[in-house]
């Protein structure tokens, strides 16, 4: 399978209004199409998986206009997967079409190391993006400080929960365990919340999976036994939305729940209630770093990074963002203010009241 969008100057701005459509959608990121591309300088591949909506929301548009003003000649190949075979496959005809460098947001961080090869022996440079390549040579890794993610979240879980833990516990619903950003969500949190609170269970969830949390969090209530259920720790708004589904068919209420990545539904819930905070991760800042190394790469300078990374085949020039942790007072003042997602998406239908409440207007 192979799905391509190639952008260039030409068709990148058109893109990027579509962006505040995109990030009120709840759906399914869209299958990439083919679309013409009038400049033919060099060649970028965006390899993202295809079930990401923020893949397409914002990081590809992001990247893609940020790259045309370095690089007004530079197309940029998009191409969606749903698995790391099927990636790894479209990375190396990428390579034989003559890419100049990979942009790779890997399905499975410990099997994407064949397209990395693959691109190590034909001298094209990798960057893995948002989620790490382990156990090969990759050149960059651009992400957000995973041990500062689930140590924000571990630490709203310890203030809702307050001093009164007896006779209780929490559960943690962690990311897919491929992906290696699950388990630096896992240890910050953990740095944070062991000694602290009882874990009455953790589950790592396949996939990211909203359906698969509810799964989850129904078997996870069982091992509770008789103790309360001080709190639900996630790592993704998804997990917090199955969690939720779950806890409502149990007739339970007003539990403290944590998730990440500000989705639209996320911030309305928090807004009326039901889930305590989000992560908020800058990805257009994210999607314009990398844009600015790339262009760094294609042009023979060095880019700028912030530290380095072990991912098992040595130190990797790293550049991490710091996340912020958002609950409803920040969801205007950040979240809103930095146009993220508009009022319009988040005030739509049921949700308006919530808005209101919240003192969010057109307006406002």
């Amino acid at each position: 399978m192979r799905t391509t969008t190639r952008r260039t100057a030409g068709t990148l701005l058109a893109g990027a209004a579509l962006l505040g459509a995109l990030a009120g959608c709840g759906a399914d990121a869209p299958g990439t199409t083919a679309a013409a591309a009038p400049a033919d300088g060099p060649h970028v591949a965006f390899l993202v998986p295809s079930t990401s909506l923020r893949s397409m929301a914002y990081d590809v548009p992001n990247f893609s206009v940020e790259l045309a003003e370095k690089c007004p000649t530079c197309v940029v190949d998009v191409q969606s997967a749903p698995d790391q075979a099927t990636q790894n496959t479209q990375a190396q005809q990428a390579i034989a079409d003559g890419a100049k460098a990979l942009v790779v947001v890997a399905l499975d961080g410990a099997k994407a190391g064949d397209l990395v090869n693959a691109a190590r022996s034909a001298s094209v440079p990798v960057v893995a993006y948002d989620r790490l390549v382990k156990g090969a040579p990759i050149d960059y890794y651009v992400s957000f400080d995973g041990n500062a993610v689930g140590k924000l979240g571990g630490q709203a879980i310890l203030d809702a929960v307050g001093e009164d833990t007896a006779g209780g516990a929490i559960v943690m619903l962690e990311g897919d365990p491929a992906d290696n950003n699950a388990g630096l969500f896992a240890a910050g949190a953990h740095s944070v919340l062991d000694g602290k609170v009882d874990i009455a269970t953790e589950r790592y969830v396949t996939g990211w999976s909203p359906d698969e949390a509810a799964v989850q969090m129904r078997s996870a209530l069982q091992d509770l036994g008789n103790r309360r259920l001080l709190g639900v720790y996630t790592a993704y708004d998804g997990l917090a939305a199955g969690a939720l589904q779950a806890l409502g068919d149990a007739g339970l209420s007003g539990v403290p729940i944590t998730g990440q990545d500000a989705e639209t539904a996320a911030l309305q819930r928090i807004l009326g209630g039901t889930q305590t905070m989000t992560i908020y991760k800058d990805l257009p800042a994210q999607a314009r770093t990398t844009a600015d190394l790339v262009d760094d790469v294609l042009k023979g300078r060095t880019p700028e990074t912030t530290g380095t990374t072990d991912n098992g085949a040595g130190a990797v020039p790293t550049v991490l963002l710091q996340p912020q942790a958002v609950g409803k007072a920040e969801v205007q003042s950040k979240v809103l203010a930095d146009g993220y997602t508009t009022v319009d998406a988040l005030c739509a239908g049921a949700a308006s009241a919530a808005c209101a409440s919240a003192g969010i207007s057109a307006a406002g």
